[in-house]
């Protein structure tokens, strides 16, 4: 029993690796949001930043292209509509006084876009200045887009005051310049603000935005850094595809990637070193797959679409078919029992009356019908297992496009690819190296758990991740 424990706890070390990672506040698709309220003697003012990351942006380009005053325009206005000042029950009317666009550089050659945007609110004129007003402010743009999300109030002036409110005073996030490593994992998320005030009656005046509101580049690092650098030569293309097969490898190693469902399979079944290959080339292969459609995809969405949106529907999709697998390796072990007891009856029988089980002597492998899935079984949980597409290897095709390289963006992916396969196909052959040391040492009663186990954990993987889908797209 000491080694099924191992193994369990082995599992349940991969399955929790393989767990999703919260969304980056500058992953590659995001779409980050800022507000600061300043209170003042006869207006409210909202000084609002947008940070689109690079794939946001990349949907904007035809339109900031095509007319970069109306597409300005249209995205203050489209801000606009989204956000409500109520001040003692009365809505105030919001007007944009002054506003700047930016395109910093990001990640693989693409720009972002930055947007920061002063909206002025008159505040009613009963009252004197030192009424205390109850106030409330939401922010209602794009609710199901992923990214940061900030809300702060402040006083302006040295009678104003802040009273109470639900939200901090300081900015945590310098206007979305700078985000809280210890927040990356778990982005803020304030839509709103319930606040009481006193305006007093000294007059601030707004300040002016300039060059300084632009943001930082990106971080010129990683994957997505290699499709800008030169490859004019065979050394330095050997070279981009060595680190891009080494990214890939290292990748692996990260969330996800069908490592749980691999881990399920192949302690269940008496899968085998060829299968544990076969389902790493599979999934690395279904990942790439999938980072070249969406990329394709990209390239005809526009920015109201967030490509975010097309992952809820591929979990559901890897869920049905993770669980219909496993529902199948349960009702094939169900046949397995009775057949199984009498055949160690018959052993203990042979036993009985010294006969033994030549050369090889007694195995305590897994029962014959928990064979390795077929070849379509194989393809199938591997599909499911590489369905989703790495966001940066996405960023690699749209750049390679975008930047007229498509040949050396094609040749990066499928070399991150190759450094995928082959960790996968490591872990694979270690799970099939664990469980036949395991078929020598733990003996009939862990082999006939390990069938039923595997088969449970891939359902409960399964729904696991077609919850997970149902919630985002709630």
């Amino acid at each position: 029993m000491g080694a099924l424990l191992a193994m369990a706890v082995g599992f349940c070390v991969v399955l929790v690796a393989a767990a999703p990672a919260g969304a980056h506040p500058l992953g590659n698709f995001t779409l980050n949001r800022y507000a600061r309220l300043e209170i003042s003697a006869g207006v409210v003012r909202v000084h609002y930043v947008l940070d689109q990351a690079e794939i946001p942006t990349f949907q904007s380009r035809r339109a900031l292209a095509a007319d970069r005053p109306a597409f300005l325009d249209q995205l203050v206005a489209d801000i606009d509509a989204g956000l409500t000042l109520t001040v003692d029950g009365v809505v105030l009317d919001l007007r944009a006084a002054d506003e700047l666009l930016t395109e910093p550089p990001g990640q693989g050659g693409l720009p972002t876009l930055r947007l920061a945007v002063t909206f002025v609110a008159d505040l009613p004129s009963d009252g004197g200045s030192d009424t205390v007003h109850r106030a409330s402010f939401v922010d209602a743009n794009q609710p199901g887009r992923v990214g940061w999300r900030e809300v702060l109030v402040v006083a302006r002036g040295d009678d104003a005051r802040i009273v109470s409110a639900d939200v901090p005073d300081d900015d945590i996030s310098g206007e979305l310049r700078a985000y809280p490593d210890s927040l990356l994992s778990t982005p803020l998320d304030r839509r709103s603000a319930q606040f009481s005030f006193v305006p007093g009656d000294q007059p601030i005046g707004p300040s002016p935005l300039t060059t300084a509101d632009a943001a930082p580049a990106r971080s010129g690092a990683g994957f997505a850094a290699l499709i800008t650098r030169d490859s004019g030569t065979i050394a330095a293309l050997v070279g981009l595809l060595a680190v891009a097969f080494g990214f890939g490898a290292l990748h692996a190693i990260g969330p996800g990637h069908g490592k749980t469902l691999m881990a399920a399979y192949l302690v269940s079944t008496r899968g085998r070193p060829r299968d544990a290959v076969a389902l790493g080339g599979v999934v690395s292969l279904m990942h790439t797959a999938s980072v070249m459609a969406l990329a394709l995809v990209l390239v005809q969405l526009d920015r109201s679409v967030g490509a975010e949106d097309i992952y809820p529907w591929l979990e559901l999709a890897s869920g049905s078919v993770v669980i219909g697998m496993g529902l199948w390796l349960l009702r094939r072990r169900r046949r397995t029992p009775l057949h199984h007891d009498h055949h160690d009856h018959e052993h203990e029988h042979e036993h009985d009356h010294g006969h033994d089980h030549g050369p090889g002597g007694h195995s305590h492998a897994l029962p014959a019908d928990v064979a390795p899935l077929s070849r379509r079984g194989v393809l199938a949980l591997g599909a499911a297992g590489g369905l989703f597409p790495s966001p940066t290897a996405v960023l690699v095709v749209v750049s390679a496009f975008s930047l007229n390289r498509a040949g050396l963006g094609l040749a990066l992916v499928a070399a991150f690819s190759v450094g995928l396969a082959a960790t996968l196909t490591a872990v694979g052959l270690a799970l099939v190296k664990g469980r036949t040391i395991l078929e020598h040492r733990g003996g009939r009663r862990v082999m006939h758990v390990l069938p039923v186990a595997g088969a449970v954990a891939l359902v409960v993987a399964g729904v696991v991740i077609s919850v997970r889908g149902v919630a985002a797209l709630g």
